[in-house]
């Protein structure tokens, strides 16, 4: 894993400085802090986690920026010879929106891995993301960059059980995630119906969920009553069954601990014995001995 960036955890205004915290652009071009760059060369990261943006309030973004600019810079770094945006794509596209021939932007110097956590939890922070797209990127940061989930939890500031039952969800069905996605469907209703293993129905299971309302102790009781109707394959009856359970007791006896005999035909299986100690070990290999 490449060096964890300084900050991440804690908040944009760490990472853009004081052009973040109070909403000021700042004018000279030393490194780290605002400068205008020509709209046309910047560009947004194909990785961005985010995917869909609501066009009335892109549309109200572009008012906004017609009449007080953009007020806080974009977070870019140099790359291929244009200015791949880290944070602020939203407001780039409402730049554009609004006819802008320039944007403030902040330029950095990152690695992938520093500019996806960092795009990643801008969105997180602003609550940009739908749990899909979240749930993606914290797929994508451990898939591409070998992140665990203990250190994407640390970087994140989010506990591992969220990150884990975030991902979970990605174990749905497309239909259903989309359905998550737009809000269709809430993630709690969604964890409760991965009890399904059945595809199709889990599908369906969604489906009534959606067209009927139900709440969650609701779809708790469908997942249960579809789980109670899914065939049980027959246990399979080993023959000289009583002889084999003769055998194990008289070990138990021999041995003096628990001993269990476990058959996977009719001639083959694994003898399990208990041991407490090395003691006990070598007691039990006298006996065997």
């Amino acid at each position: 894993m490449a060096g964890k960036t300084k900050g991440l955890g804690k908040g944009l205004g760490s990472l853009l400085g004081d052009a973040a915290d109070t909403g000021k652009r700042n004018d000279s071009t030393a490194a780290g802090e605002a400068q205008e760059v020509k709209l046309r060369l910047v560009e947004p990261n194909r990785n961005q986690p985010r995917k869909e943006f609501d066009e009335a309030e892109l549309q109200e973004l572009a008012d906004s920026i017609l009449r007080y600019g953009v007020i806080q810079p974009l977070l870019v770094r140099e790359k291929d010879g244009h200015y791949e945006i880290i944070a602020g794509e939203r407001r780039w596209r409402a730049a554009k929106l609004a006819g802008m021939k320039e944007i403030p932007v902040i330029i950095r110097d990152y690695t992938d891995q520093e500019a996806a956590e960092i795009s990643l939890i801008e969105n997180i922070q602003r609550k940009d993301l739908n749990p899909v797209e979240e749930a993606r990127a914290y797929q994508q940061l451990i898939g591409d960059y070998g992140m665990t989930q203990e250190e994407l939890s640390e970087v994140l500031s989010k506990s591992r059980t969220f990150i884990t039952n975030s991902m979970r969800l990605l174990k749905l069905p497309e239909p259903v995630l989309m359905m998550v996605a737009d809000g269709t469907l809430s993630t709690s209703h969604a964890k409760v119906l991965l009890g399904l293993e059945n595809e199709e129905d889990l599908k369906k299971a969604a489906a009534q969920v959606v067209e009927k309302g139900l709440n969650v102790r609701e779809t708790e009781a469908l997942v249960r009553s579809l789980a109670d109707k899914k065939p049980r394959p027959e246990k399979k009856v080993l023959k000289n069954q009583t002889a084999y359970t003769k055998v194990e007791n008289d070990l138990k006896e021999t041995l003096k601990t628990k001993v269990v005999i476990r058959r996977r035909s009719e001639n083959a299986g694994r003898i399990e014995i208990d041991f407490y100690s090395l003691e006990d070990i070598e007691r039990i290999l006298g006996h065997i001995n």
